[in-house]
C-alpha cells in the first residue's frame, strides 16, 4: 500500500539548496521506494532539486496564482505531472486557510468555477482538486460550511482539505484524540475523503510532539477515508511564534532532526 505521507518543502530549501550542504544530504535521503514520495510546497512551481520521482501537487495558494505567470506555471505543473509515465491521480490544492487572507467564500466560489473546474475538466478523471483548507477553528469551520454550500453536486471537489494544530498546553492523548474527532467530524459531515495537508503538535515539550506524530500518523494511516496527511514542515527556521520548535523536522544546517527521520524513514 502506498505509503500517506506528503513532504511539505518550503521555498527555502529551493532558494539554499545549491549552498547549503546540509539540504543536498536530506535530498540524498530519498527513495522511489520510500515514505515520502508526494511534495507540496505551497506553491505552483516543483521544487527542482528532489528527485523526479517525486509526485508535486501544486497549489493555487491565493487568488493571485489564478492569474499571469503564477496561472501559466500551475498548468504547466498539471501538463508535465499528467504527462510522467505510470503517474497515477494529479493532485491540484486549492487557498491555504482562505479565511485569514481574507478571502470571502462566494468570491472563492466564483474562482473555483472560473479557472479551477474548467481544469478539471480538461485533463478528466485523473485530475483531482482538492478543496480549501482551512484551519481547525470556528472562522475556518464557518468558512468551508458557506463555500461548500453554494457549490452544486458536479462542482464538488474531490478531496476536503484540512489543517490541524494542536493546543499547546494540552497532554498528549488529549490533542491525539482531538484531532481524531475534528477529521472524522469533516469526514462526516462532507462525505469525501480528506487531505490532511497541514498538520503538527505546537507543544514545546519534544516528548509530547513525538507521541502525538506518532500516534495520529498511526491513526491517520488506518483511515481509508485519509488520502494522504502532510506535517508541518521541512524548513531551516522555525517558521513563527506559533509553530514549535520541538516539531522542527530539519535543523538549522538542513539535516533530518530526530523527528525528521522518523517522518522520512531513514
Amino acid at each position: 500500500m502506498p505509503s500517506k505521507r506528503t513532504l511539505l518543502w518550503d521555498y527555502t530549501l529551493t532558494r539554499d539548496f545549491p549552498s547549503t550542504q546540509g539540504i543536498k544530504d536530506t535530498v540524498g535521503t530519498f527513495k522511489a521506494n520510500g515514505l515520502l514520495t508526494n511534495v507540496i510546497n505551497w506553491n505552483a512551481w516543483r521544487p527542482t532539486e528532489l528527485p523526479a520521482f517525486f509526485h508535486f501537487q501544486p497549489m493555487v495558494r491565493t487568488a493571485a496564482q489564478l492569474e499571469g505567470n503564477e496561472w501559466e506555471m500551475i498548468k504547466t505543473s498539471v501538463k508535465n505531472e499528467m504527462a510522467k509515465p505510470g503517474n497515477g491521480e494529479v493532485i491540484v490544492l486549492t487557498f491555504n486557510e482562505p479565511e485569514r487572507i481574507p478571502l470571502a467564500p462566494g468570491r472563492a466560489a466564483e474562482l473555483w468555477r472560473q479557472k479551477i473546474l474548467p481544469l478539471r475538466k480538461q485533463h478528466g478523471a485523473r485530475l483531482k482538486l482538492v478543496s480549501p483548507s482551512c484551519a481547525s477553528d470556528p472562522a475556518g469551520s464557518k468558512w468551508l460550511e458557506d463555500f461548500m454550500k453554494i457549490l452544486g453536486g458536479g462542482e464538488k471537489p474531490d478531496y476536503l482539505g484540512a489543517h490541524f494544530y494542536t493546543a499547546q498546553n494540552q497532554p498528549a492523548d488529549q490533542v491525539v484524540n482531538s484531532a481524531k474527532s475534528y477529521l472524522t467530524s469533516l469526514h462526516s459531515k462532507y462525505n469525501l475523503p480528506i487531505i490532511v495537508s497541514e498538520i503538527a503538535s505546537t507543544s514545546r515539550n519534544g516528548g509530547d510532539v513525538e507521541k502525538f506524530s506518532r500516534d495520529i500518523a498511526g491513526w491517520m494511516d488506518g483511515q481509508p477515508w485519509i488520502k494522504q496527511y502532510a506535517f508541518f514542515g521541512a524548513m531551516r527556521q522555525v517558521a513563527d511564534g506559533f509553530v514549535s520548535p520541538a516539531a522542527q523536522l530539519l535543523d538549522q544546517a538542513g539535516h533530518w532532526t530526530k523527528l525528521g527521520k522518523w517522518w522520512a524513514g531513514v
